[in-house]
């Protein structure tokens, strides 16, 4: 290891795009750690899991979104080492994960073996790189999901031979985001329980794991059998004076009087977007059959190629319901954190110009919420679906929102008494301005909880 005064901490990111809600959470952590004189790496992921796309993808604009808090890193010529490809990342997960191909008892015993002396190699690289960087801390990023579990058991193997070799304590933050029971569950991307071949956290002086909320902390132990702690950190929103911010409502043609919801969020089905789109027509026939030249718009923020199939679906779907004018979707927008000079707008600059932010999700995805987070520390009302983990991170402390009830079996469009009861708040506006300025106050003392306190930074 480098020694130096400055210090310097590794994330690794198991989410493989460029720019994410993990992301966003790991440069809230590295902007605090800058402050304390650390320097920050990043490994976004790439070469970890393969179904974004971007496996061996070189870095380009990645480095221009994050030149101001990470420096981007990987395992140099990761695919020099044998078997590590994306045809036997691939294989392996289906044959021990989503268990979509079954081999014989022989076969998988030679698999397991192969993953054991891949992820040994792997381990060596992972050590050697955290070495000639001068690595103090690491953060892994959801390593527990079984994407690719190669990667995560050299991690495991890197974390224990690091350790050692530099006489460190705990100097590992692991922490999970998603879990296997709460992501992907209806198309069965990790395999039905009890997740046999998934690499459970180990107990290990180097590692503190957290998670986001207590319901995922309690599954992570019991399926650990209580071998390891979990510890409960939020993800963290900024409640400091807000700076001046461009109002796009103009450039979106839509007049201080009408309704404008916006929307942050991946261009996916799972993310139901289908609700927003049905309930703009409900509500603009609301505001037509009162006499009402008022009308509400639908700002969405995404990348519309992800799923550009599903993007298509929406755009049809605005069409047939006669609501496309009022549907603007703008294109994926970067947090002002990550904002370069070619970005014109902020995702914060949408809040600012919006009445209300939507997070109509759909029952089983979203663990967290991070748009709810952002609405309330802008200073915005939101409207959620009572999707599984609402009550425990945002409801049970007070937070007051239009909540449009779904469960596990009922997560289809909004009701007709979901739609009117909106109607009425948005017409509110002194009520929606009590409820925004409420939810701030509340949200400063209780989403400002931090990962960073538990780091060893001595």
């Amino acid at each position: 290891m480098q020694h130096s005064q400055e210090k310097c901490a590794m994330f690794v990111s198991f989410d493989a795009v460029a720019v994410s809600g993990i992301t966003v959470e790991a440069m809230k952590i590295a902007k605090q750690l800058k402050n304390r004189g650390f320097r920050s790496y990043l490994d976004l992921g790439y070469d970890i899991k393969i179904d974004k796309g971007n496996f061996n993808k070189p870095y380009n604009e990645e480095n221009g979104i994050y030149r101001d808090v990470f420096t981007l890193v990987r395992i140099d010529d990761i695919t020099s080492i044998p078997n590590y490809n994306i045809s036997f990342i691939e294989h392996a997960h289906n044959v021990l994960i989503s268990q979509k191909t079954i081999i014989s008892d022989d076969e998988k015993t030679v698999l397991l073996q192969t993953i054991e002396h891949t992820a040994q190699q792997l381990a060596d690289r992972i050590v050697a790189l955290w070495g000639k960087l001068g690595i103090n801390n690491v953060v892994v990023e959801n390593g527990t999901l079984p994407e690719n579990i190669i990667y995560t058991k050299a991690l495991y193997l890197a974390i224990e031979h690091y350790g050692q070799q530099h006489d460190l304590d705990n100097f590992v933050i692991w922490r999970d985001h998603d879990l296997m029971w709460n992501s992907e569950k209806t198309v069965m991307k990790y395999g039905p329980a009890p997740y046999s071949y998934a690499i459970k956290p180990v107990k290990s002086k180097y590692i503190t794991y957290v998670t986001l909320n207590d319901h995922l902390r309690k599954k992570l132990e019991a399926w650990c059998n209580y071998n390891v702690d979990v510890k409960v950190k939020k993800n963290t929103y900024d409640f400091s004076d807000q700076k001046t911010r461009y109002n796009i409502r103009e450039q979106l043609n839509v007049r201080k009087d009408d309704i404008l919801i916006a929307r942050t969020t991946r261009i996916i089905p799972q993310k139901r977007l289908d609700r927003d789109i049905t309930l703009v027509s409900h509500l603009n026939t609301l505001f037509h059959n009162s006499n009402s030249d008022r009308r509400v718009y639908l700002a969405v923020a995404g990348n519309e190629n992800e799923n550009y199939d599903y993007f298509q679906e929406l755009d049809t779907l605005s069409q047939e319901l006669k609501v496309q004018p009022y549907i603007k979707f703008i294109g994926a927008l970067p947090h002002e954190c990550m904002q370069s000079e070619s970005d014109a707008i902020a995702i914060e600059d949408l809040y600012h110009s919006c009445d209300l932010v939507s997070f109509l999700t759909s029952y089983d995805y979203d663990s967290y919420g991070n748009p709810i987070g952002e609405a309330v520390s802008s200073r915005r009302c939101y409207i959620t679906t009572s999707y599984e983990y609402y009550q425990e991170v945002y409801g049970q402390h007070g937070f007051e929102a239009p909540v449009m009830a779904i469960s596990e079996l009922q997560d289809g469009l909004p009701n007709q008494e979901f739609i009117n009861n909106l109607f009425q708040f948005i017409n509110d506006k002194e009520y929606m301005s009590h409820v925004a300025e409420r939810n701030f106050n509340l949200g400063k003392q209780v989403l400002s909880n931090n990962v960073i306190d538990i780091l060893n930074l001595n």
